[in-house]
């Protein structure tokens, strides 16, 4: 009598590894929307070429790169989520012998790394166009700031995909979301709309993310008490988006 053949359930780090690829080589497929993501810094960074003069480089960089977070996190991953979810890929995941954290960690690991890219894209720029020098620390110290920052975007995202089952409605309210974020917290931190707006945004998580990528610009100020809390408020909007977003997140859209 034949043996059964009997196929090996893979290891969640093997799982972890083939989901990477996949996740991956999507977001490759569909370059042009990433390409637009990484391009909006970009072209504040040019706008705002006349303002290093009067706000400093470091406030002027750190306003770029922080508006580039929520364009990953917010139009990027969360209407990702949303389409995924109704195509039914995350119904077909959940079947197969797979943890939740390796389903859910490899698209974060992939957007994180966006995330990093864009930041290093837009420093990139910034030296060659505003001819703005950033040493090594510094540059550590941006990637570090713009994953804490664009994790918590990131998990602003998930909030939203829990809330709202259509990916059509998601489209419209990400770009609702991104719009107020981009428009009125970028031009807010300069003073443009008053004090009380400014005092709304610097403890937004845009605001709060700017404060730390402003000061990994002068690494000897990072660990200062400002900065300190700016990402403790970081973490705690992660945290509770996070929660909530996980919480009342649904695998499918019945």
């Amino acid at each position: 009598m034949e043996k059964l053949a009997i196929k090996k359930v893979p290891s969640p780090t093997e799982a972890l590894k083939y989901l990477l690829r996949a996740d991956a080589t999507v977001q490759w497929r569909s370059r042009r929307s990433l390409f637009m993501s990484l391009l909006v810094p970009v072209i504040f960074l040019i706008s705002w070429k006349s303002l290093i003069p009067t706000f400093g480089a470091a406030t002027v960089l750190s306003i770029c790169i922080s508006v580039g977070l929520p364009a990953m996190g917010l139009m990027g991953y969360a209407l990702s989520l949303g389409r995924d979810r109704e195509k039914g890929i995350f119904q077909r995941l959940r079947a197969a012998p797979i943890p939740t954290w390796v389903i859910m960690g490899s698209r974060i690991l992939v957007q994180v790394s966006l995330i990093v890219l864009m930041a290093l894209v837009t420093c990139a720029f910034a030296y060659e166009i505003d001819h703005i020098s950033i040493g090594f620390v510094s540059i550590l110290l941006i990637i570090l700031s713009a994953a804490l920052g664009g994790l918590s975007f990131l998990a602003l995202g998930q909030l939203i995909v829990a809330f709202i089952k259509s990916s059509d409605a998601i489209n419209a309210t990400t770009r609702l979301v991104y719009s107020a974020v981009a428009v009125v917290g970028a031009i807010g931190q300069l003073g443009v709309f008053g004090v009380s707006v400014q005092k709304i945004v610097e403890y937004s998580p845009l605001g709060t993310s700017r404060t730390m990528l402003a000061a990994a610009m002068t690494p000897s100020t990072f660990l200062s008490e400002p900065v300190l809390i700016a990402a403790a408020i970081t973490i705690g909007y992660g945290i509770v988006f996070a929660f909530l977003g996980i919480s009342y997140f649904k695998w499918t859209v019945n």
